[in-house]
């Protein structure tokens, strides 16, 4: 019989050697041959349907090869189910779906990367992500561009708010340690000059910029990418786009897939009005950088202060 320990490393070693699949199966053999894992599972399974998330993640991989990111990530919001709608003007929704766009706005859960694929509905919508979304499999690892954390999480810090998103996110960081702070600081500045090339190249972006404390300020990400692209246009002129979700409870999404009835009825009636996926009008990227300049610090302040002013 496996003990804890043993399988935790053994976990995290499927985790970083191939991925969820590999983790998903150490998962399946450790509940019948380590009696510790199985219990300790059996706990945190009260809280958070491990297995079914597990599952759903493994099958997201196959899903964005065989259907496309924005048609898989539909038929993984229909699963259990998660009804949502997406909410523009007329102009917004033709500018997202054929030009040049960086969208941005606050994380808020797990499910915002779906929710945003299946709205814009562009084939080349990409985004920028924690590390661990892209070891889901190699077909979601193309559809991102992975970033480290510079900075050790703890049980508190490695969510937004909630025990169980934090519990989750502490689970994948543990699953997915980053590597030093320089390694991982030079890794994510390549990974933002890879996002611009995508842009430049008449790609769709999403990016969350806020900051897992709410009381500290959006990281400069968002802004290094408009100066890059201002510096470097691409054929066409670029927008960019915020967006705001309401409704999107991740606790809720835990309640839909738990084998508790009475916690399915629940998540039923957290998400009895669909989600709402609300993308503001554009502003040509160009016109910002005439208005704030090329310091990324300066342009993500300002782009902070004109989301927090549209009420997002």
């Amino acid at each position: 019989m496996r003990s804890l320990r043993r399988v935790a490393a053994e976990l995290r070693e499927a985790f970083g050697d191939g991925g969820i699949g590999p983790l998903y199966r150490v998962h399946l053999a450790a509940l019948k041959t380590s009696v510790s894992y199985r219990f300790s599972y059996g706990l945190a399974n009260l809280f958070l349907p491990i297995s079914p998330l597990l599952e759903i993640a493994q099958d997201a991989d196959e899903l964005v090869g065989r259907l496309g990111t924005c048609d898989a990530c539909k038929t993984l919001l229909a699963r259990p189910p998660i009804p949502w709608q997406a909410v523009w003007s007329d102009e917004t929704r033709k500018l997202i779906r054929t030009s040049p766009i960086i969208t941005y706005g606050r994380h808020g859960s797990l499910i915002t990367p779906p929710l945003l694929a299946a709205a814009v509905d562009r084939p080349d919508v990409k985004m920028v992500t924690a590390s661990y979304i892209a070891k889901l499999g190699p077909n979601i690892a193309r559809t991102m561009f992975p970033v480290y954390v510079t900075t050790p999480l703890t049980a508190r810090t490695s969510g937004r708010k909630g025990l169980l998103p934090r519990a989750v996110g502490w689970l994948a960081y543990k699953l997915d340690p980053p590597p030093a702070r320089d390694v991982a600081r030079t890794a994510n500045q390549a990974t933002l000059r890879r996002a611009a090339d995508h842009v430049r190249g008449g790609g769709l972006l999403a990016i969350a910029p806020d900051s897992r404390d709410p009381r500290q300020p959006w990281r400069p990400g968002v802004g290094a990418l408009v100066a890059m692209l201002a510096q470097e246009p691409g054929a066409g002129p670029c927008y960019l786009v915020p967006w705001r979700i309401w409704g999107a409870s991740i606790t809720g999404i835990f309640h839909l897939l738990s084998r508790n009835p009475f916690l399915r009825a629940l998540g039923r009636f957290r998400f009895r009005h669909p989600v709402r996926v609300e993308f503001g009008e554009p502003r040509a990227l160009q016109a910002v950088v005439a208005e704030v300049g090329l310091d990324p610090a300066k342009i993500t302040a300002y782009l902070e202060a004109h989301y927090k002013g549209l009420g997002y």
